[in-house]
């Protein structure tokens, strides 16, 4: 190809990349740059709202990218998320240093790693077919990998692959070493991703104490074991639990283990219900609060006494409970409104929109916003996520004071004085025939046992939705409840649990919304 060519065509690739910025407020390079003698690589590591890390190969005059939450591992048996992303300019290479808040992908960013890479075959048919084998040359990446696309594209959004080590002699098991921890700062200016050059900090290398002539020199704690297990095998995992995406259970399992950190602040500490489709979402579901012991390491039974005359209560406070669970066929987890140490007294409470037929999306973004102006009037915070199915979940964070028979008292009133007010938009009557053309504000979640499905959850439905948590201002952007899916939720992943973040704070007695409900305990 000539040379001319190849540049209009890197140059036309460029444009989504141009677009997002804005270069009288970025640093970022606005041109094509000169490449390499032959193939380079660089992994950017960016702490945007959420760090990850920026994967590049050099291909065609462009930097073909991918962005990788939690970083490379040099673990073959660790699969990481890696997502599509715009291709970026060879100059982007050599980047490093912060991009303003308000514009894409505002944060600080250093070049992690870098080096050549060596592709085996044809590179180009490899990036087309989705499977793509390479050598790198690096200063912390070394040896034989492999990108492969995920399958299905979920609604044309940013393609998901995953970025595997392969079994060479750079390979290293996680528990062992995990070079992301080990190895945080730049190759080049040895700054830490939270110091870039152009920042006023010293960089990390200058913050180390000067060793005594006769001392050791100072040296990287070695990282801790994670306790999770993510060599586990997995059983079945190339079997396709959806139809409409394609998903495989490892895949589902890769999922829990990207998206872990942002859900075990939702699981932990609370009593937890399963839902089970061993057969995929096309099979029979099985909903399960109880279990063998020892039957998903990780996965605790809880004192019987919290729930006199039953099997005791299960609870997932780790990620090797997580994903073991996830290995037993597990697709969707629900979650108490109280913690386990206080399980008398719910800490919140939810409100399930359940649209009924013939309600369309419009009407459902309407009828959440009416949700929230009454619990605003009431004085109450109101916490707002995608269900990953049909409806939307709003969540309010209570003081413990009152038991569940009054709090699911007081969510009832609030669904029937809804009804009263708006009758054409709200049903207080459960059941498909009461809320034909209008929406059922489902209060019985708040009962003793009562369960939500849990955020950062994925659904057993076709298409493999995820309940996700939203910023009110958001609201009017989403398509659907399923707005987010197993294969386009790590366009997400930077966001994480931001909406939430002052649940606690936002936590009020009931005392006086009951009050100006005109709703008393016991009525």
């Amino acid at each position: 190809m000539p040379a001319s060519t190849r540049a209009r065509e890197a140059d036309q690739a460029l444009a989504d990349y141009r677009r997002k910025r804005d270069f009288r407020q970025t640093p970022e390079p606005h041109r094509t740059g000169r490449g390499s003698q032959g193939h380079s690589f660089v992994v950017q590591k960016h702490h945007a709202r959420q760090l990850h890390y920026d994967f590049r190969l050099e291909l065609d005059g462009t930097l073909k990218s991918w962005a990788v939450p939690k970083g490379p591992c040099l673990d073959p048996a660790v699969k990481r998320m890696a997502v599509h992303v715009e291709d970026h300019p060879l100059g982007y290479a050599g980047f490093e240093g912060t991009i303003p808040a308000h514009q894409y992908g505002a944060g600080t960013v250093i070049v992690w790693d870098r080096g050549s890479w060596e592709p085996e075959g044809d590179a180009r048919r490899g990036l087309a077919d989705g499977k793509l084998k390479f050598a790198l040359h690096g200063d912390k990446l070394r040896g034989r990998w492999a990108l492969v696309r995920m399958r299905g594209r979920g609604r044309d959004k940013q393609e998901a692959w995953l970025l595997i080590k392969e079994d060479d002699d750079e390979a290293r098991a996680l528990a062992d070493y995990d070079v992301v921890d080990a190895e945080p700062d730049s190759v080049v200016s040895g700054r830490d991703v939270d110091h870039p050059p152009g920042s006023d900090a010293p960089s990390a290398e200058q913050k180390q104490p000067v060793a005594a002539p006769d001392s050791p020199k100072p040296t990287r704690r070695p990282p801790q074991k994670r306790p999770a297990v993510k060599s586990m095998r997995i059983t079945h995992a190339e079997r396709v639990i959806d139809d409409e995406s394609g998903v495989t259970k490892g895949e589902l399992v890769a999922y829990y283990d990207q998206v872990s950190a942002l859900m075990l602040p939702h699981l932990r500490g609370r009593p937890v219900s399963l839902v089970r489709a061993p057969e995929g979402v096309s099979g029979e579901l099985f909903f399960q609060k109880h279990a063998n012991q020892n039957e998903m390491p990780g996965v605790r039974w809880l004192d019987p006494a919290l729930d006199p005359g039953h099997e005791p209560l299960l609870q997932i406070d780790t990620e090797a409970g997580l994903l073991s669970a996830a290995q037993m066929n597990v697709i969707e987890l629900h979650t108490w409104n109280a913690t386990s140490k206080a399980i008398g007294q719910p800490d919140r409470f939810t409100l399930d929109l359940d649209p009924g037929e013939g309600v369309d999306w419009p009407a459902m973004q309407e009828a959440t916003m009416l949700v929230r102006v009454l619990l605003d009037e009431l004085g109450l915070a109101a916490f707002l996520k995608t269900s990953g199915g049909k409806g939307m979940h709003v969540v309010v964070p209570i003081r413990r004071h009152y038991e569940w028979d009054d709090v699911k008292g007081f969510a009832q009133a609030l669904v029937q004085h809804l009804a009263r007010i708006v009758p054409d938009r709200f049903v207080a009557k459960s059941g498909p025939r009461n809320r034909v053309g209008r929406i059922f504000v489902d209060y019985l979640r708040n009962g003793f046992g009562a369960t939500t499905v849990s955020a950062w959850s994925v659904r057993a439905r076709p298409g493999l939705g995820v309940s996700v948590p939203v910023h009110w201002d958001e609201l009017p952007m989403l398509d659907s409840a399923a707005h987010w899916t197993v294969r386009d939720i790590a366009e997400r992943l930077d966001v994480g649990n931001a909406p939430w973040a002052a649940m606690d704070d936002g936590r009020k007695g009931l005392a006086a919304a009951m009050k100006a409900l005109g709703w008393m305990p016991g009525a």
